[in-house]
């Protein structure tokens, strides 16, 4: 094998592939002393990552050996859990013969792959307020990523993403698929939906955002696509306007404390209190003149835990952080937490969610399907939709014009000047039908 760079990382568009996308290549430009492989996969019905350690693992390792190199990282720790009995099997085989990494299981607990969450398990170290791994010395990256970094050393560009469709579809299945491919496609892969009355996710249910089916198409980032009943909880909740959780929250929050109890980020010791936020909307003290008093929205990490499990009366501190984050951006107000003498809450251990108890909650326990690997022909796809922001950073600049024939994997949108970004590659041949200020159609 070949030495792969972190020129080849950014030339092929690598991106964190099941995340907000953060660029490979600035990750892996950093010296640290850990690398913990995520194939935790901690959200319900999704299925990739195990997947692929069960499938490609020569080649995840692979990629985490080029990270290892490019970062110095003397210590490598693949995380996945107890219950993915075959992909730890597949593991541990391997590991007899690669024994330069240490293997990490936790327990089948909501979220045990938040990074931060997964840090803390793993080395016992605590992120500090409002950072991120390598602030501790530690990357965090995705099993679907490894790969691509290894297939990047090859000349390889990110034009593929494997993405599992569950929910309410006749087959639910994993699909190797070209970027940019459109939900349409994929629901035809599994055979159609099973009802009528349906609204789909992008991601797992509980940090997946609502999409539309008619428009959105597969990104770098696209783990799953989830087709849900219309009045399930996850899609009534997440179907909510700003307005109307604000008022809901003025008018029937019970002062529990069981939203900030459950929260990660408390139990890792942050100064983050959901339920502090509600009574204060209870007492309609969040005006624009005291935005920075709420400035601690910022520590919030988007599990979804206080909107979609534990709050008895259907409230969402979440939507309501989001919002925040928000008008406190638009203020010029940055986030000034940034403690790093943390200690763990004495309860932490006792407060993780199980993911049964959580499917049930959901009432999703019914798609707990395998959803195995199943074959997409890609030759299938006439057109796709290549969105320029599927990256954490700035939008990617397009480099091609309106009826310009391209070529599979070819470049078609940069990085813009002296921005943080990824660069954008042809999923397929064919020509350039659109460009606008949000994203390239390619047609066949």
């Amino acid at each position: 094998m070949g030495s792969s760079s972190v020129e080849n990382i950014k030339n092929a568009g690598v991106v964190g592939a099941g995340g907000a996308g953060f660029p490979t290549h600035v990750k892996l430009a950093s010296k640290v002393d850990t690398i913990i492989v995520n194939g935790v996969e901690c959200e319900p019905l999704i299925h990739v990552d195990k997947q692929l350690i069960e499938k490609n693992l020569e080649r995840m390792y692979q990629g985490l050996k080029i990270a290892a190199r490019l970062t110095g990282a003397g210590r490598l720790v693949v995380a996945l859990k107890h219950k993915n009995k075959d992909a730890l099997k597949t593991l541990e085989d391997f590991h007899k013969k690669h024994n330069d990494f240490e293997i990490f299981t936790l327990d089948n607990f909501y979220p045990a792959g938040d990074e931060q969450v997964l840090v803390n398990e793993v080395t016992g170290k605590i992120v500090p307020e409002g950072g991120i791994p390598l602030n501790v010395g530690i990357v965090v990256i995705n099993v679907e990523t490894l790969i691509n970094v290894a297939n990047s050393n090859d000349g390889n560009n990110v034009i593929y993403k494997y993405v599992t469709v569950n929910g309410e579809v006749q087959n639910p299945g994993t699909f190797k698929v070209p970027v940019g491919t459109s939900i349409p496609s994929l629901i035809a892969a599994c055979g159609g939906t099973a009802s009528e009355r349906v609204k789909a996710i992008d991601g797992g249910p509980m940090t997946g955002k609502l999409i539309d089916i008619s428009t959105h198409a597969v990104t770098k980032t696209t783990k799953a696509i989830l087709l849900l009943p219309e009045d399930n909880i996850i899609i009534v909740q997440k179907s909510r306007q700003i307005s109307a959780q604000m008022k809901r929250a003025q008018a029937i929050c019970l002062s529990c404390r069981m939203c900030t109890d459950l929260c990660p980020r408390y139990l890792l010791g942050h100064d983050l209190f959901p339920d502090e936020l509600m009574k204060r909307m209870y007492k309609k003290e969040i005006t624009p003149e005291n935005l920075s008093n709420f400035d601690y929205a910022y520590l919030c990490c988007d599990c979804g835990l206080c909107e979609l499990y534990s709050c008895v009366v259907d409230l969402s501190a979440r939507a309501i952080f989001n919002h925040l984050k928000i008008e406190l951006a638009k203020a010029g107000i940055k986030n000034p937490h940034n403690r790093s003498e943390l200690e763990v809450n004495d309860f932490k251990e006792t407060r993780k969610v199980p993911v049964a108890r959580l499917i049930k909650r959901l009432e999703i326990d019914r798609y707990e399907s395998s959803a195995g690997f199943m074959d997409f022909d890609a030759a299938t796809v006439n057109e796709v939709k290549l969105f320029l922001c599927q990256h954490v950073g700035a939008p990617a600049v397009p480099v091609v014009r309106v009826g310009e024939s391209v070529s599979e994997g070819s470049l078609v949108a940069d990085i813009p000047e002296g921005k943080l970004g990824a660069k954008i590659h042809a999923s397929i041949s064919g020509k350039v039908k659109d460009i606008n200020d949000r994203y390239i159609v390619i047609s066949r």
